[in-house]
């Protein structure tokens, strides 16, 4: 059983506010990948892994550099207790 701490601590790497920003201001993000929702609130480096179950919660994963950076649209609260996170839980907990 996986708790949402232990997803998070395992699955999401490193705050990327100041890096996605740069690399949209300096063109080095490909411009198709820039087309992204504008209530998103923080940027986040992510695993592959957890890239492909946050799309299938139909959550922004920018990809592009070889790096996949999510679009999170909360902020103030620990990622683990956004409600994206426990839904990807209770889906490995379910079986």
């Amino acid at each position: 059983m996986i708790t949402e701490r232990q997803l998070v601590e395992y699955h999401v790497l490193a705050p990327q506010n100041a890096v996605v920003s740069a690399l949209m201001e300096a063109n080095k993000i490909d411009d198709d990948a820039i087309i992204y929702d504008s209530d998103i609130m923080e940027w986040w480096l992510i695993t592959p892994t957890l890239a492909r179950w946050l799309r299938r919660e139909n959550e922004f994963v920018l990809e592009d550099l070889g790096c996949f950076w999510w679009g999170r649209q909360c902020s103030g609260q620990a990622i683990y207790m956004d409600s994206v996170i426990s839904d990807i839980v209770k889906g490995f907990n379910l079986n």
